[in-house]
């Protein structure tokens, strides 16, 4: 093994370790070593040189004799802490050897990782996925994941997992989005063959992984302080006005060469390959693309990530994914406008839907005479082909395949009060409108918590209210997954969780111990159950794959703005509506409630519906040639696979 470091303006470099059995007496026990100049500004020393006794060692640099101030390896694959952070090393034989890790039986013969028009993203916060106290004292790690989370997702429908960042980060008790060693895995979240092992039973389950990656700025990375004006910029660069935030960080140089490179390019270019190779991940989510604003960059990072997967895993499947708070979707096109006349990414997230979705399912979606009308915008958001921009009042672009529209309801950013959890933000405004409380969160808790352990009594109209708001949850997720796009979900959404609003101190949990048969609580389980069967009829149903939708109804009344907000729409996997193997779905997004309502229904074959929760009526009949009358209830949405 080589070490290779960059330090170019320095006149000596040394490294020095000692076995981590020697931990109480480093202070005696460092053995140090001069490393040698190489071109470029960089130092380097053959390890396997060093005649060193088997063992694991952990190692840090000393830069020009400052022994005082230590400096990590930004380039170290594991890490240790004790009175800092250090690189680890193992030797074996007298050579650097990392362990092992047996990836033979990753995929069994009976098991294929789906494409990318098939995936139901779900976003895994490892921090926190054991909950709030994981928060305080770091439980969030990867062997709970496998043992306590992987088989529940597995048997939900879940078919991808994007980890959110899982690489060292100093923002270990929140989200992490600050890395520190862009090579290691964070060490309160496991060692990296922890890591492997959780990606390993992923897809063996069939789950592909997709990793979180943060290139706009680094937190506390040893680059800066080894060579910062290659890797990063300051508020005096020329590209600082070009940028985004910083987020409490120092962002990566992109536009100009340093020394006759794009250092931080080359970097993150090495970052992908290392994390395909070693760790067999399926994909990238770019985190604050508009931020990062360098779109010839991202089309390398892209180009290159691919070239290395394609030449490791060829017959799998990838994906480059840029969270564009813009939603520029010329960037998902082969167009002009883009660097060298190509895409610069294969997805982007979808704003507009997530905002459009809400606005619809909380009756919020006005239109003004000179705009475009109601069913224009539920056209556009459920086929994709046309982005509503409600700063310009406008469309906007659009996707001309479901591949390219990463869809949801909530993200991982959930801080503002127009991102908070569905239940949370529709409960809240249903106590606002009915006159209720001022809907803010401490409510809202305290609702949830008087019904979850029934600890007081909660006015019936309040619990009507979380019961609409359970309703409209399940219907969500009944449109999210019937849209032409690729929907995604964050941890705890498939069952209503209401947390992580402004207030990182509590969240209602499935597991928690109370009596989950308590009507609010089956609520839960039942919309659980529902959403989890729309994921099962997502990654399976070849209809749900394509890009083909057409409308078959809209109420007369639907553009006004009192008006009826019923429509029916048909993914026909291209074919004449009333064929089998189709999907209908059949939606209420208002307020009016319709035992009977009758729509056009050319399909003579049988039906089953899916994601349909107990509570919801199951009415349905043929009420002539052509036409069926089933019941609608206010803000239902219920969806129909044909055969």
């Amino acid at each position: 093994m080589s070490m290779r470091i960059p330090a170019p303006a320095a006149q000596l470099v040394e490294v020095r370790l000692a076995n981590v059995l020697d931990r109480d007496r480093f202070g005696e026990r460092w053995m140090t070593w001069p490393l040698a100049a190489s071109p470029g500004g960089f130092w380097e020393l053959d390890v396997d040189m060093l005649g060193l006794d088997d063992g694991t060692y952990e190692y840090e640099f000393i830069v020009d004799g400052d022994t005082s101030s230590p400096i990590a390896d930004p380039f170290a694959r594991e890490i240790t802490r004790f009175g800092g952070y250090r690189g680890v090393l193992h030797v074996v034989d007298g050579e650097e050897a990392w362990p092992e890790f047996d990836w033979s039986d990753e995929l069994p013969a009976d098991v294929t990782l789906p494409a990318n028009n098939r995936i139901v993203i779900y976003e895994m916060p490892l921090r926190w996925m054991d909950g709030d106290l994981s928060r305080q004292v770091g439980l969030g790690t990867f062997d709970k994941a496998i043992f306590e989370h992987l088989d529940r997702l597995a048997k939900s429908g879940i078919n991808c997992i994007e980890l959110l960042p899982v690489q060292d980060s100093p923002d270990t008790l929140n989200w992490g989005y600050g890395t520190r060693f862009f090579f290691a895995p964070d060490f309160d979240m496991g060692a990296p063959v922890d890591l492997k092992l959780f990606i390993k039973r992923c897809h063996q389950r069939g789950i592909r992984v997709i990793l979180d990656v943060v290139m706009n700025h680094a937190r506390d990375c040893p680059l800066a302080r080894l060579a910062g004006q290659r890797y990063f910029i300051t508020k005096n660069d020329g590209e600082s006005g070009e940028r985004g935030e910083d987020y409490g960080g120092t962002m990566f140089r992109y536009r100009d060469r340093v020394d006759g490179q794009h250092w931080a390019r080359l970097f993150h270019f090495d970052m992908a390959s290392f994390w395909i190779e070693e760790y067999h991940v399926d994909g990238f989510r770019i985190d604050e693309f508009k931020g990062i604003n360098n779109w010839d960059f991202i089309q390398e990072f892209r180009d290159n990530a691919w070239e290395t997967f394609s030449s490791v895993f060829p017959e799998r499947p990838f994906i480059v994914i840029a969270e564009d708070s813009w939603s520029r979707t010329v960037a998902v096109r082969d167009d002009q406008a883009n660097p060298g006349g190509r895409k610069v990414v294969d997805a982007i997230w979808n704003f507009s839907y997530r905002d459009e979705l809400r606005r619809l399912l909380l009756n919020e979606m006005h239109t003004t005479y000179g705009q475009p009308a109601r069913r224009e915008r539920i056209a556009g958001m459920i086929s994709g082909q046309r982005r509503w921009d409600d700063w310009s009042k406008r469309f906007d672009g659009g996707f001309g395949d479901l591949a390219q529209s990463i869809i949801y309801v909530t993200s991982h950013d959930v801080e503002k009060d127009g991102e908070r959890r569905f239940m949370n933000h529709v409960l809240s405004s249903l106590l606002l409108y009915h006159g209720l409380g001022d809907g803010g969160f401490a409510q809202v808790r305290e609702i949830a918590e008087s019904l979850q352990r029934n600890s007081a009594p909660v006015p019936e109209m309040v619990r009507n209210l979380y019961r609409n708001a359970l309703a409209r949850v399940r219907s969500a997720y009944a449109l999210l997954t019937t849209s032409v796009g690729v929907p995604m979900l964050l941890a705890g959404e498939e069952f209503a969780d209401i947390h992580d609003t402004n207030h990182y101190d509590w969240q209602l949990k499935m597991s928690d111990p109370v009596d989950w048969n308590r009507r609010e609580h089956t609520g839960h389980r039942q919309t659980a159950a529902a959403v989890s069967d729309l994921f099962w009829l997502r990654g399976g149903h070849p209809a749900l794959q394509r890009n083909e939708v057409e409308f078959l109804h809209f109420h007369p009344t639907i553009d006004d703005n009192d008006g009826t907000r019923v429509f029916v729409y048909c993914r026909t996997a291209g074919k004449t509506p009333g064929s089998g193997g189709q999907v209908v779905v059949v939606a209420n997004c208002g307020g009016q409630d319709f035992p009977v309502y009758e729509i056009p229904w050319p399909w003579v074959g049988g039906c089953v519906e899916r994601g349909r929760a107990a509570t919801d009526a199951a009415g349905w009949q043929r009420s002539a040639a052509g036409r069926v009358a089933l019941a609608l209830p206010a803000f239902a949405v219920r969806v129909f696979e044909t055969f």
